[in-house]
């Protein structure tokens, strides 16, 4: 009777949305884990953690019982480009960020692309396309492991890719049961501190993130399969993999009254429940006092139509990356990213001697290096080039004399600055 309590609190109309309100509701442990989840940002805050763009490599398991759910591979592109827009706050809409929010909106610097080479090291598109005999995968609230059979081969499903080294994402069918619809879902890190125990995945070969095949990339043929609107812009991608790095809903997961609960983030408003599909900007369920601010239906942690997410804060930036360098590192030791061949290297400069800049002409490998010596072997420029063709290089800051120029490992060149 509980669940069931709790299943009609949260919907107050057939469900759907996020298999996480399941899961939560059906742990032994649900409340109470604001304290442990504090404990571990102010963790995070005290540790020295890695700069720059974080790399996940991503399998998409396209499980499908009809010709229509075995989506083009040009739609999983689309999510991924969607996840990265998103995640980097290249997102067109983050111009629709209010106000009142833009000084807490940030760039992650999480960055996702398809698996170059599989775990046998063969070449791979990233993208694995299973035909089934199951018509659906369906939710039993009492059981959440029929939805996991997704995940298995034996049950009908495709087996992860190695979960330690692959963000695995299952597309297939989660038909709409009494329950309602689930559009997707994905377990926390076993071991993050801010969940309540349970609740991360039964055994390792089940880590990833399930969603239901109308949900996924904006150019999705199928994306009115589902008969509901509002869901057609990839951003349950963005939101589950959301948990999957270790983030809980903005309003708490509270039963009844958000205000008294919190997500443990700062930089989140409090809200007293889920904004429930609705793009109201006037919502403000919470009265904070001096610095009330109204609920944050644009964060991606909320349940609300695409159209109307568009940004991450500074605390769950550091969250997710807190998550991913301390229980799942091993997507950041770089498998699944193809060696490129060696290329030879060979270029030429122009003017030599030169003035305030020379370019260089010929051809190396993509995401090379360009290096500046002076004579006595000193770094004294350094810069990223484009791949092969002709660049200019700005050398405005160089004294005059004598210069050694290389690109990548090549034979270096003589530069002679005027």
């Amino acid at each position: 009777m509980l669940l069931l309590v709790a299943a009609t609190i949260m919907a107050q109309e057939p469900f759907r949305g996020c298999g996480f309100d399941h899961l939560l509701y059906s742990s032994e442990h649900q409340v109470r884990w604001n304290e442990a989840y504090r404990h571990a940002l102010e963790h995070h805050h005290n540790q020295q953690r890695a700069d720059g763009v974080l790399a996940i490599p991503v399998v998409f398991h396209v499980v499908w019982h009809e010709d229509y759910q075995n989506l083009h591979d040009s739609v999983i592109q689309s999510q991924i480009d969607v996840l990265n827009e998103d995640y980097r706050r290249l997102n067109a809409d983050a111009i629709n960020t209010r106000s009142e929010f833009l000084s807490v909106a940030a760039d992650t610097e999480i960055e996702f692309f398809l698996a170059e080479v599989d775990p046998n090291g063969e070449p791979t598109s990233g993208i694995v396309h299973v035909e089934t005999d199951v018509t659906g995968f369906e939710l039993n609230l009492l059981d959440f492991s029929t939805l996991d059979a997704v995940k298995l081969t034996s049950e009908g499903g495709s087996d992860a890719w190695d979960p330690d080294h692959y963000l695995n994402i299952w597309v297939c069918n989660m038909p709409e049961t009494f329950w309602g619809q689930i559009f997707g879902y994905a377990y926390p890190p076993e071991g993050a501190p801010n969940w309540p125990a349970g609740n991360s995945a039964p055994e390792p070969g089940l880590e990833g993130v399930v969603l239901h095949y109308a949900t996924v990339g904006r150019n999705n043929p199928q994306g009115m399969d589902d008969n509901l609107e509002g869901n057609e812009k990839g951003r349950t991608c963005t939101h589950e993999v959301g948990h999957y790095l270790g983030l809980r809903h903005i309003w708490g997961d509270a039963f009844f009254n958000g205000c008294t609960e919190d997500d443990g983030l700062e930089d989140t408003p409090n809200a007293s429940t889920s904004t429930n599909f609705v793009c109201d900007y006037s919502k403000n369920g919470c009265d904070d006092g001096e610095s009330d601010l109204p609920d944050m239906i644009e964060n991606y942690m909320d349940y609300n139509e695409d159209e109307c997410y568009n940004m991450f804060t500074y605390e769950q930036r550091e969250m997710m990356r807190f998550c991913l360098e301390t229980f799942r590192p091993g997507l950041l030791e770089g498998v699944g990213i193809a060696v490129p061949e060696v290329q030879e290297v060979s270029f030429s400069l122009f003017p030599n001697p030169a003035g305030e800049s020379f370019s260089v002409t010929g051809q190396w490998p993509a995401f090379s290096r360009l290096m500046i010596h002076d004579m006595s072997g000193r770094v004294v420029q350094e810069q990223a080039i484009k791949a092969n063709g002709t660049q200019q290089i700005d050398i405005t800051n160089l004294a005059a004399g004598s210069y050694v120029v290389s690109i990548n490992e090549s034979a270096p060149q003589h530069l002679m600055k005027r």
